[in-house]
């Protein structure tokens, strides 16, 4: 009887152990899709208006590199930036989820740096060089490159704390109904679902694994990370320099490697 007992608490302790993984995979996402909301969504609706209002009036209705008609909104196009910039902020919070592996414990520290993270990785991708349509034509140019910088960085800088409190024992991801989550967490990520399945299961695996757990939080696999880390955000910040010098001298970029 004490060993079926004990059978049974195994099994218990292996479900509850899942789900607890499964339930910080969607705070990750959750949390994510909101700061990206807020920072990609909204502050970058109100950017992108004034970058409108700032330019000259012959750019009016001319199309991004985006594909978006300068000056004009629309419920549609406004729907579909939150929709995609919800997608990539959940992405980016599962991100988060790994990355804060090699990050420090105290909370300021942590998400400063991933700011510098997203901040370099996300701002070299969102520019681009000349004599690309957003930072060639509209101006200030100036006002167009920072703002694609500073949005990602603030996204970096605000996530953690939520993503952190969602995913803590008391947040919503780990005491809301089970199904209820997954399910939002899936809506947020949305088509991006089909990027993140595979690594994820991969996670998924690497956490039922004793011997791959370990070797996960091992001295060699932490060191490893860091130095990623600093590989990571230096190269994010050559392709934002590379980017800006081609802006601002007008000629396009001849770096190699960039993002």
């Amino acid at each position: 009887m004490a060993l079926v007992e004990e059978k049974s608490a195994g099994r218990e302790g292996a479900r509850t152990s899942a789900m607890g993984f499964w339930r910080t995979v969607a705070a990750g996402a959750l949390g994510g899709g909101f700061v990206g909301l807020l920072t990609g969504g909204v502050l970058g609706r109100v950017l992108m208006r004034l970058l409108a209002v700032t330019s000259p009036e012959s750019v009016r209705g001319r199309l991004t590199d985006d594909i978006q008609p300068v000056g004009q909104i629309s419920l549609g196009g406004t729907l579909q930036l939150f929709v995609t910039t919800v997608a990539l902020g959940a992405v980016a919070g599962l991100v988060y989820l790994w990355v804060r592996r090699v990050l420090p414990v105290e909370e300021r520290s942590r998400r400063w740096l991933f700011a510098l993270f997203v901040g370099s990785i996300g701002g070299a991708f969102l520019l681009h060089d000349h004599p690309s349509f957003d930072y060639s034509v509209l101006r200030p140019e100036w006002l167009a490159v920072t703002s694609f910088v500073v949005i990602p960085t603030l996204y970096g800088l605000f996530a953690p704390p939520v993503i952190d409190r969602l995913a803590s024992p008391g947040g919503w991801a780990m005491s809301a109904r089970a199904w209820v989550v997954l399910v939002v967490c899936a809506a947020a990520l949305n088509l991006t679902l089909v990027l993140v399945t595979v690594p994820v299961l991969a996670a998924f695996a690497i956490s039922r694994s004793t011997t791959a757990t370990r070797a996960w939080h091992s001295t060699t696999v932490t060191v490893a990370g860091r130095a990623l880390f600093v590989l990571m955000v230096a190269w994010g910040l050559y392709g934002i320099v590379t980017d800006v010098v081609s802006i601002a001298t007008n000629t396009p970029s001849g770096a190699p490697l960039t993002p």
